[in-house]
Formats: C-alpha cells, sequence, structure tokens
C-alpha cells in the first residue's frame, strides 16, 4: 500500500467508527428511553423498540468489524467463515429495519384512520405479532447464505463496501430479496403514510369547527406526534434506497462509491435512533424531573 492508500483506509474506518458508534449510541439511548418513557409503553413504542434494536446490530457492525478491517486490510479475514457469518448477521439487521419501517407505517395508519378501534385492534398479541412479524421475514431473508461456499455477502476492506459473491444463487437473492422487495416496502410505506396524512388533514379541518375533551384532544395530539416522528424516519430509509439505486449509480471514485454506499447505510440507522431521542428525549426528562419532585415533596412531609 502506498501513503496515500494507507491515509485513505484510515480515514475511511475512522468515519465508519464514528458514525458507527453514534448509531450505537444513540439507538442505545432510543431503546432506554421507550423503557422509561411510560408514554411509549404501546404498541407504537413497542414496535420502536424492535426497529432500534435492528439499528442497533447496523451500526455496531460498522463499528466493530467494517472500521478496523479497512484500517488493518484484513481481506483474507472478511471472506473466512466468520467474515460470512458477519454479513449474515448484518443483513438480519438490515432486513427487520426495513420490515419494521412498514409495521410502524400499518400501525400509525390504524390507529390514526380508527382511533377509537385501535385499542382493541391492538391487543399483546397482535403486537407481539407486529413485533416479530419483521424478524422472522428477516430471517427468511439470511436462509439461503448458511450455504457459505454458495451464497454469502460480505464486507470488502479494500473497495470499502459489502460485495455479493458471484454465482446465480447471489445474482437471484441481490435482485429478487434485496432490491424489488426495499422497493416494495418502501411504496407501501409511502402509501400508507400518504393514506394517513390524508386523514390526518381532514380531522383537523373538522376539529376547527368541533370541540373534545382534553383527554381525547392529548392523545390526538401524541398520535400526530408518533406520525411526525415515522415521517422523519421513512424519509432517512428513503433517502437510503435513493443513496443506494441511485446516486451510486453515477458514483464513479472509490470515494463517491463509499459515500453512496456504505456511509449512507450507517449514517441512515444512525439518524433513526437520533430521530427518535430527539422526539422524546424531551419527555424523558420532563418524567425525571417529576419524579424527583415528588421525592423531594414526600421528603418533606
Amino acid at each position: 500500500l502506498t501513503m496515500m492508500d494507507a491515509t485513505n483506509n484510515l480515514w475511511a474506518g475512522v468515519i465508519m467508527f464514528v458514525a458507527g458508534l453514534f448509531g450505537v449510541c444513540s439507538n442505545g439511548l432510543a431503546i432506554f428511553t421507550v423503557y422509561k418513557c411510560r408514554h411509549l409503553h404501546n404498541s407504537f413504542g413497542f414496535l420502536c423498540l424492535s426497529h432500534c434494536a435492528a439499528n442497533f446490530g447496523v451500526c455496531f457492525t460498522f463499528a466493530a468489524w467494517c472500521a478496523p478491517t479497512t484500517v488493518w486490510q484484513n481481506a483474507a479475514l472478511t471472506e473466512t467463515v466468520e467474515g460470512k457469518r458477519v454479513g449474515q448477521i448484518n443483513f438480519l439487521f438490515w432486513n427487520a429495519t426495513v420490515y419494521s419501517h412498514l409495521s410502524i407505517s400499518i400501525n400509525r395508519f390504524i390507529c390514526i384512520t380508527f382511533p377509537l378501534q385501535a385499542k382493541k385492534i391492538f391487543t399483546p398479541r397482535v403486537i407481539s405479532v407486529f413485533f416479530c412479524v419483521p424478524w422472522v421475514i428477516a430471517l427468511c431473508h439470511i436462509t439461503p447464505y448458511f450455504w457459505v461456499n454458495d451464497c454469502f455477502v460480505f464486507y470488502e476492506p479494500t473497495t470499502w463496501v459489502w460485495t455479493f459473491t458471484e454465482g446465480p444463487c447471489v445474482l437471484y437473492i441481490s435482485t429478487y430479496f434485496d432490491f424489488y422487495t426495499s422497493m416494495t416496502v418502501f411504496v407501501l410505506m409511502t402509501t400508507f403514510d400518504l393514506s394517513t396524512a390524508v386523514k390526518l388533514r381532514l380531522m383537523n379541518n373538522k376539529s376547527a369547527f368541533m370541540t373534545g375533551s382534553r383527554e381525547l384532544l392529548a392523545k390526538r395530539k401524541m398520535e400526530t406526534r408518533f406520525f411526525v416522528q415515522a415521517i422523519c424516519q421513512s424519509a432517512t430509509f428513503g433517502m437510503e434506497i435513493f443513496c443506494f439505486y441511485v446516486i451510486c449509480t453515477f458514483a464513479v471514485t472509490q470515494w463517491e462509491i463509499f459515500i453512496s454506499t456504505s456511509f449512507a447505510w450507517v449514517a441512515c440507522h444512525a439518524t433513526d435512533g437520533f430521530i427518535m431521542c430527539l422526539f422524546h428525549s424531551g419527555r424523558l426528562c420532563e418524567d425525571r424531573r417529576k419524579k424527583q419532585s415528588l421525592v423531594s415533596t414526600t421528603s418533606v412531609i
């Protein structure tokens, strides 16, 4: 390696490590927020918990595997059975985030379109199904990778990107299991989100002429806030898809390919957790202040 190559590898590794570490912290805090905030102890909160756990896995993989192998250029290590297993696990997390996005969009659509029936619809059993189905489908996606000699995906430190091995098996997987499914999920998400937005608009027009209880208005405000959060997270997913399948096709240099693929991948998952924290960390601090105030009052009494 020349000095320039070594420097580029170092910077690429550092960028992935910092982005991955930020994602681990932001999604870890988001998981903690769901655990602590009572207003997230519902169907939406549990689906966000699943989504953030998958994001955490993707970001951890980039920070703990991609970054060091890029800096040290351990190309032989990445193509071992262990390296292929890392690729398999990373794609498990990736697919879980994709389908978790769809679960959250469907949840918002039902809760806002059918507000009175939503509590009856989202029983603990239904919530469990919404929670587990993305992971089950993600497991189905990575099943072919158990045949590590024929079908596998691995991180290539010399090019700084994830690579499918050559062959008809992986060609089929990368086309139908990766591209078409991602695009289908994105179209379904967009459809549900647009339908929910239309319903919200109609509800707001009606609310201008109607009054309701303070509790009902507070609940509607919270559901709307949840929806705005889901829209922001869907936008990051859309940007990730756009980078993968559009911007990447115009990339020429290694850095351009890296920014539009690997960096876009980890950055979007890191941003997901940050968005979750941005929407709910204030509420978490408020709950803690109330709890401390209650403790102080009790102590004085």
